[in-house]
């Protein structure tokens, strides 16, 4: 296929394309959860319009995009893993102290 260029103005409608939270989110569970619903999607647009592209300074600047959002995905599913081991580890010790708990008294 032959390269086609990337213009500044289709960077421009892609970062026009990140919206802010909506206003009504009530844990920040929610909010985070927006952002990576957003930056997926951005990822999905900046893949596509470097398909294929130009070698020029408008593609490697959507590349610089691209993988600073793909960075930023890759931090929040890290953080929410550990916080699910963090939460596994406690309920087995949890689990393990109730299990080890005191000898019934023999009378």
């Amino acid at each position: 296929m032959a390269d086609r260029a990337i213009s500044s103005d289709d960077l421009v409608r892609l970062l026009e394309q990140r919206h802010l939270p909506p206003a009504g989110a009530t844990h920040t569970a929610d909010v985070t959860r927006e952002q990576v619903d957003i930056l997926i999607a951005r990822i999905a647009s900046l893949t596509e319009a470097l398909r294929d592209a130009a070698e020029d300074d408008t593609a490697r600047l959507a590349s610089r995009m691209l993988l600073e959002d793909l960075a930023l995905v890759v931090a929040q599913f890290r953080g929410r893993a550990n916080e699910l081991v963090d939460l596994l580890t406690r309920a087995r010790d949890g689990i393990r102290s109730e299990s080890d708990g005191p000898e019934p008294s023999v009378s």
